[in-house]
């Protein structure tokens, strides 16, 4: 019996998807499904994809019938799985899919509501990717955890495991990989139990990044400030 749904956004990933479904295959250890939503690829990821998945029956594609976005490929994913835990994955293979089984275990354990993969934790790490962006989900993450007491310091990883009853409780705000923090943060506000482990974060070696920090930014600090007027306020 399956209790976890591996969701993975994924949009223009011909050169990677591959390489990602092999890795969590490998990886992950306890019994889980995966849902790969396509984000209206116009790419041949669709095409890669149903012809790898043809001999696995825990594996499977949908598309996202919202608007382009990560926020609404990740709900679609949310909404089609029927397990009781979900955990988004991103397609270009940053995460490591060990880490699922730490946060599987530590879930069931704990009796948690979300457990947050963190790179800025006692063993946790990063390789790679742009120093800004590193630098600004350190600061955010590292301050949040200090000054609101969230019980995560890398809150804007999307890289988080949740109990799948708890999404329908939530406001869904279109938008990128910020999406991860604004329901955290919702979640967070509403008393869930929350905790971390460790994970290590490796930046993308196949085609560019598709975060901008220029154009996110803005979403960031506005769900920081926010988090700060919600908890002196």
């Amino acid at each position: 019996m399956k209790y976890l749904t591996i969701i993975i956004p994924s949009r223009n990933e011909e050169r990677v998807i591959l390489k990602t479904l092999k890795s969590l295959v490998r990886g992950v250890k306890v019994p889980y499904e995966i849902i790969i939503v396509d984000d209206h690829s116009n790419d041949r990821t669709e095409i890669i994809v149903k012809k790898y998945i043809k001999k696995y029956k825990n594996i499977h594609l949908i598309k996202n019938r919202r608007s382009p976005g990560f926020a609404h490929a990740v709900y679609s994913g949310f909404k089609a799985a029927k397990t009781k835990f979900v955990v988004p994955v991103m397609a270009d293979l940053c995460d490591d899919p060990k880490t699922i089984n730490r946060m599987y275990k530590t879930m069931i354990k704990g009796k948690w509501d979300i457990v947050c993969g963190s790179r800025y934790m006692p063993r946790g790490g990063k390789r790679g990717g742009p120093f800004i962006q590193g630098l600004f989900s350190r600061i955010v993450g590292t301050t949040l955890n200090f000054l609101i007491k969230i019980p995560t310091s890398d809150i804007s990883n999307a890289f988080k495991m949740y109990k799948r009853n708890l999404i329908n409780k939530l406001k869904i705000n279109p938008g990128g990989v910020e999406f991860s923090m604004d329901i955290t943060l919702q979640l967070y506000s509403k008393g869930v139990k929350i905790t971390e482990v460790p994970t290590f974060w490796t930046g993308r070696t196949i085609g560019q990044s598709k975060f901008k920090l220029l154009k996110r930014a803005p979403k960031y600090i506005k769900l920081y400030l926010g988090a700060l007027k919600d908890h002196y306020l």
